[in-house]
């Protein structure tokens, strides 16, 4: 008898557990919803690691009408600057980018290989040791980028976007920055000069961008160029590459 029992304990017991659908199965939860909000919250706060970057665009003259006919079609004239920013080939570029200069960002041709990519670069926050070309890390001053030969074979203004936070809290500005030529690891020189230092436009860095996109991290910005001087519109072509970092602040 205790044997049958036990039989017909085992059976009930074994169709008990079988007989159970995925939705009769409940997942374990915290039961401690204080605690469960404690651990959130310190997830979210604990600080980033990741150094501060800058991003370099390289505007071909050859793509002007390209450019320009994206930005005059996705701009919204403002009545404080009716002259739309057009990009750096194009009309209106003065104080007027800080308007628009967000549909520059997401402009899609950096991301469909109709425009260089757009190039990252690490801003040391602070001073030592060397970057991947040999040059020294200087702090609040981007990393050295190389454009490799044939990205662009003709004119292309260069402009330097760089957060405000990465800036010392903006207490900083990219004043100039250093360019300088390389036909495989052979520095291109006359003799009297192997490089550039160009100063960046300060009406330009002064003002602020507000970038709520999804292209680059959200945040305010600066940008740094040398426009309207044309020392930042640089020559590139099919022989050499054209290496360009932050030289002072």
């Amino acid at each position: 008898m205790k044997v049958k029992n036990l039989i017909f304990s085992l059976i009930t017991f074994s169709f008990l557990v079988f007989s159970c659908t995925k939705e009769d199965i409940v997942p374990l939860t915290p039961n401690n919803t204080q605690e469960t909000m404690e651990l959130a919250t310190m997830a979210t706060n604990t600080p980033s690691t990741t150094t501060p970057k800058a991003y370099i665009f390289i505007e071909p003259t050859s793509k002007y009408v390209m450019v320009s006919r994206y930005l005059r079609d996705s701009t919204q004239k403002s009545p404080l600057c009716p002259l739309p920013f057009l990009g750096y080939n194009g009309v209106g570029a003065g104080l007027s980018f800080k308007y628009n200069f967000s549909n520059y960002i997401n402009m899609p041709h950096w991301y469909d290989n109709r425009l260089p990519a757009i190039i990252e670069s690490e801003i040391p926050q602070t001073s030592g040791g060397f970057d991947i070309y040999g040059n020294p890390k200087i702090a609040y001053n981007f990393t050295t980028v190389k454009i490799i030969k044939n990205t662009v074979v003709g004119t292309a203004w260069i402009n330097i976007l760089i957060p405000v936070s990465a800036m010392a809290n903006d207490t900083k500005r990219q004043r100039t920055v250093y360019t300088y030529e390389k036909i495989g690891n052979t520095l291109v020189t006359n003799g009297s000069w192997s490089g550039w230092t160009v100063t960046m436009d300060r009406v330009i860095y002064e003002s602020t961008i507000n970038y709520q996109g999804n292209r680059i991290p959200k945040g305010i910005y600066r940008v740094y160029g040398s426009y309207p001087d044309q020392a930042l519109k640089a020559n590139l072509n099919s022989t050499t590459d054209y290496y360009i970092r932050g030289n002072s602040n």
